[in-house]
């Protein structure tokens, strides 16, 4: 440790006390963020932490506890700090640690500005929403020793101020780096198997930090040339080893660091697909993306993720895209500790985006492989099958689809069949883009945003697209599954597709919740409560599997546990449309008329759905307030005409007013129009008296209801 003030001045004795005082200092900030001091120079630190986290913290701890040093009335010498961080593995030798990430620790210290924290893209990355640390883009940097410009964040902490640090380098302008060649396909297994084991015995992707206290200290070229990391035998019979873990991991939307925020939709497709791919392995418990995306924009604890999904491992990154490069960085994280098992980045052209999922898929389950000592994980690897070649722009916009999809709103759907279309005009044999459609199609039908005739032929029509062009396609026996369900009212067809999709895709919980929700539908009350039991094991924080469970305990009219499984949804999601919708439509099978109203009126206000306007006039008309239920009747009627309105949600109301002639009559048009809410007839309490009608007996016989 030094300072500005030279021994000389100072004097030998005097010097040496605020060098051991100093020493001290470091140590104690260094240690109390886990880290380790591997070398001390005099006037340069270099230390190895295994979070980027505890790296950050004590980086800017140092900076806090000198500064405030330096301006105390009757400071020795004031102290100017400049940091340098950087990720990756290293190699531990005679107490030293050699590699490429001490070399770039090293020159992004002597980059960084007096007072300023500099850090790499990937230390960055790994950092995101933990600790309060802020970043900005300081530019590719040319580093002295490095074959290539790395790019550098400055750093601001919680404490340091309204402004990010000054950074002495100045940006350079340089072409895209290619990646180094991946290893050949004979070895590339073997290589990712040594480089693995080397990381498990270092204690996985160190980070690294070299505190340099002096702002004109020059920079000694001393690093040995990197060197690879030897393989590290694991004996099996060691018992001080960690005991195997669960297979489960949940990957969480990739930073988009591009400079057009147009672009996050495809990081967070990017995310998507490596979340499906993964969820293709049998033995690995993969979290579903509505709760792996709750986390998206949000600065939780990598601890507290882990620990409210239930997962051992986290799979996050980054995405850079621009124009036709991609700059990908992943990494495999354990939540319980922020130890890392993995890290790569990917430098490749946007032709070589399926190839890079691939890669980070397969990296993934050898390293759990490996971790966790799971020996099935190797054969399912086998799953992992490389995507058909495919054009990049219809790729794009096959994304820019589920964007929009997710959205859930009939003008979301609209404009996610637009993309589809669009991405079949530049490749009209991808067949995951015509599956989109479907699924699409039937749920703008279903929310009134097109006549369902329409939508069902429509949606028949892209299934049978894409079934024929691969008949390996979870998703589009999925939405076969569904469609036999609501347009032919095939039982028996639609367990069938819906078993297939699991059989492809174990790891999908919409093909569990579907399968689950339409059993449901036909009194397989115990099957459909196991299957989406199972469906929320893989998307625990998903609201409408939530609400899916509560519906099937009222159609089972065991109405305690619905109430019990609902209010208990409500508490995580407070404002989530169905879930009012739901509870409002438990208080009705309840009699609890006037309790329906208030979540009813609110999910009816939330949503553009008809299906929920109608059940509002349920209970209006119900309750007594025949003058409010005449007036939603009057507006769904006012629509009957063109095909976009229920005739099974205007025959509820009219059933709910006494009408009962009126609401036989729009049963009977809703077979005529495939009515897809017609298929919930036999489930739900409201047309209970009607059961010994018989034109409703007739009915529920041509729906080939079970027991009907």
């Amino acid at each position: 440790v030094g300072s500005t003030a030279t021994r000389a001045q100072l004097g030998e004795d005097q010097a040496d006390t605020l060098q051991a005082y100093h020493d001290r200092l470091l140590r104690k900030i260094v240690e109390g963020q886990g880290g380790t001091i591997v070398k001390n120079s005099g006037d340069g630190v270099l230390a190895i932490f295994h979070s980027a986290g505890q790296a950050l913290s004590g980086a800017a701890g140092i900076q806090e506890q000198f500064t405030a040093y330096s301006e105390a009335p009757g400071a020795i010498a004031p102290m100017h700090i400049r940091v340098g961080l950087s990720a990756g593995d290293v190699v531990h030798r005679e107490g030293d640690i050699f590699g490429t990430a001490v070399i770039e620790a090293v020159r992004l210290q002597a980059a960084a500005g007096p007072g300023a924290i500099l850090c790499s893209e990937l230390v960055g990355t790994l950092a995101r929403g933990r600790g309060g640390f802020e970043f900005e883009d300081a530019g590719l940097l040319e580093l002295k020793g490095l074959p290539a410009p790395v790019r550098a964040l400055k750093v601001r902490w919680p404490e340091h101020g309204a402004t990010f640090p000054t950074v002495s380098a100045k940006p350079v302008s340089v072409s895209p780096v290619v990646a180094p060649a991946s290893p050949a396909p004979g070895q590339s297994r073997k290589w990712r198997l040594a480089a693995v084991a080397a990381a498990l015995a270092i204690a996985v992707v160190a980070l690294v930090a070299t505190l340099f206290l002096r702002d004109d200290t020059p920079v000694v070229d001393s690093t040995p040339t990197p060197q690879a990391a030897p393989p590290v035998a694991v004996d099996p019979a060691d018992t001080t080893q960690p005991s195997p873990l669960p297979n489960s991991i949940a990957v969480l939307p990739f930073a988009n660091m591009s400079s057009d925020p147009e672009q996050e939709y495809f990081s967070d497709g990017l995310s998507e697909e490596l979340l499906n791919q993964l969820a293709h392995l049998p033995n690995l418990r993969v979290i579903g993306r509505t709760s792996s995306f709750a986390f998206k924009g949000k600065n939780e604890d990598l601890r507290t993720i882990g620990e409210t999904l239930g997962v051992n491992h986290i799979l996050e990154g980054s995405v850079r895209k621009a124009g036709n490069r991609l700059r990908i960085m992943a990494q495999l994280i354990n939540p319980a500790d922020g130890s890392h098992l993995w890290s790569e980045t990917y430098e490749r052209n946007l032709d070589d985006i399926f190839a890079i999922q691939e890669e980070i898929a397969k990296a993934v389950a050898t390293a759990l492989e490996i971790t966790l000592g799971v020996g099935e994980l190797a054969q399912d690897q086998e799953r992992l099958v490389s995507s058909p070649a495919v054009n990049t722009r219809a790729y794009e916009l096959y994304l820019l689809g589920r964007h929009y999809r997710f959205q859930r709103t009939i003008l979301g759907f609209e404009q996610a069949i637009e993309s589809y279309k669009q991405a079949l005009q530049y490749d009209s044999n991808y067949a995951p883009a015509y599956a989109e459609l479907a699924d699409c199609y039937m749920l703008l039908g279903e929310q009134g945003g097109m006549p369902q005739q329409e939508a069902g032929q429509l949606a028949s029509n892209a299934i049978q697209k894409a079934l024929a062009l691969n008949d390996k396609l979870a998703d589009a026996y999925s939405a076969l599954g569904l469609w036999k369900s609501n347009y032919e009212w095939n039982w028996m067809e639609s367990e069938k597709a819906f078993k297939k999709a699991i059989d492809l895709n174990p790891g999908s919980a919409d093909a569990y919740r579907l399968y689950g929700r339409t059993l449901g539908l036909i009194g397989r009350f115990d099957e459909a409560i196991q299957l989406l039991e199972k469906a929320k094991e893989l998307d625990p924080l998903s609201p409408i599997i939530m609400a899916h469970i509560g519906q099937v305990f009222i159609f089972a009219r065991q109405y305690k546990k619905a109430e019990e499984q609902l209010q208990q949804a409500l508490k995580v999601h407070p404002n989530h449309a169905l879930l009012l919708h739901s509870i409002g439509e438990l208080y009705i099978a309840q009699g609890r008329y006037v309790e329906a109203i208030a979540p009813l009126k609110q999910s009816a206000e939330m949503s553009v759905s008809d299906h929920y306007k109608a059940m509002l006039g349920y209970a209006y008309a119900k309750a007594g307030q025949s003058k409010e239920a005449m007036t939603v009747l009057k507006e769904l009627q006012s629509r009957s005409d063109s095909g976009l309105i229920s005739g099974f949600n205007l025959a509820a109301v009219y059933l709910a007013l006494g009408e009962k002639e009126q609401s036989l009559q729009q049963l009977e048009k809703g077979y005529e129009q495939r009515d897809v809410w017609l298929k919930e007839l036999k489930a739900w309490p409201w047309f209970d008296s009607l059961h010994n009608e018989p034109r409703y007996k007739n009915l529920m016989q041509r729906m080939n209801f079970p027991g009907d």
